[in-house]
């Protein structure tokens, strides 16, 4: 059975869907409906004269508690204390159900079921999701709990003990089966980080991917849009890098792009600077900024690191060092369609880079 809340009380559980939780607040209100048909079935077989008891407990104390956890889903704080409501809750109906079993034996000498202990735990390892920890105390407090009652009162005979060590021992088969799911819970989140990190990452760089290269760029350049502020598109192309390929072999060429992904990493150090690979050689930075000359200036840093390494490429028919061209667009967001348009300029301002010598920037 999957847990509805999945997320820890965390940062992660910030993130619960509108589905999770109404899922969570109706698995609630059948936790109370269930107490409610008990009610029905459990007062044809109690005596009489526990029936006023009965009901107070479980209409005036049980459903209560569910109740007040239904309400406190509504706090905006509840995700926060999600699994410490999830433990209070199913330890108070617990304790709630061991005063009935008490007062059952000491006013009729009636040896009320106890399974309802059992049941009210699988409801908050499985349905509520309690995480292992959280199970495990619960377990535990309900032991204890049990042969507490079953040490003040001796309500079911020679098998009293026996149905101690059956609670206690099905408690723990449900912290084990909870231990298992939070394991597997973890292995399939690991799982799938990374293979979003496969979907987003170019594997030789670890920048990003072309496409989500694109993704993010695009969610930049709507919010600089709504913004009215100012960004930037820097196409950067190593220059002759078929004959740097072909003269020292894939392996260096693999090195080459390395290093460009490195320097881009170096020059461009603000979180909010987008990196990638577009395909190939060719590499995109797009950057928010004040003003032209930050863009500028980033871009001779770009070209001065491939100076400063000096690495050689010696069928160049230019300066016979690797080096790298780019071509920037940039301006006010609103002064452009889109992503698209930027990159489209960004590209035609590194073709005239090429054309003019390599080894430089253009602006668009």
């Amino acid at each position: 059975m999957s847990s509805i809340f999945m997320p820890t009380p965390s940062v992660e559980a910030n993130t619960v869907s509108p589905r999770d939780m109404l899922m969570l607040r109706l698995s609630i209100v059948v936790g109370g409906i269930l107490i409610s048909l008990f009610m029905i079935g459990d007062l044809q077989l109690i005596p009489p004269d526990l029936a006023s008891a009965y009901i107070t407990n479980r209409a005036l104390i049980q459903l209560p508690i569910l109740a007040g956890l239904l309400a406190f889903t509504f706090v905006p704080q509840f995700l926060r204390f999600a699994q410490t409501a999830f433990l209070a809750t199913v330890l108070s109906i617990t304790y709630a159900n061991y005063y009935l079993i008490h007062v059952a034996w000491e006013q009729a000498a009636f040896s009320f079921p106890y399974e309802g202990t059992l049941l009210y735990a699988f409801f908050g390892f499985f349905v509520f999701g309690m995480k292992f920890h959280y199970a495990l105390t619960a377990m535990v407090l309900s032991s204890l709990g049990f042969v507490g009652l079953m040490l003040m009162d001796s309500v079911y005979g020679e098998r009293t003990w026996m149905n101690a060590g059956f609670v206690a021992g099905s408690l723990f088969v449900g912290v084990i089966g909870r231990h298992r799911i939070d394991r597997l819970l973890g292995q399939l989140q690991e799982a799938n980080e990374q293979l979003v990190g496969l979907s987003t990452i170019d594997e030789l760089t670890d920048l990003f991917n072309r496409r989500a290269l694109m993704s993010e760029s695009g969610r930049l350049f709507a919010r600089q849009r709504r913004s009215n502020q100012r960004l930037a598109v820097l196409m950067m192309d190593l220059d002759h890098f078929k004959q740097f390929n072909d003269h020292y072999g894939h392996q260096q060429g693999d090195q080459a792009i390395r290093q460009q992904a490195d320097i881009m990493r170096q020059v461009f150090k603000r979180q909010t600077d987008i990196l990638g690979r577009y395909g190939g050689e060719e590499f995109m930075a797009v950057i928010e900024g004040e003003d032209a000359d930050r863009f500028e200036l980033l871009a001779a840093e770009v070209l001065k690191q491939w100076q400063d390494r000096a690495v050689p490429n010696e069928d160049s028919p230019d300066s016979k060092e690797l080096s790298c061209s780019i071509g920037i667009c940039q301006g006010l967001a609103t002064e452009f369609d889109s992503i698209d348009e930027m990159i489209r300029r960004a590209d035609e301002a590194l073709y005239r880079a090429k054309k003019q010598g390599r080894a430089r920037y253009v602006m668009a």
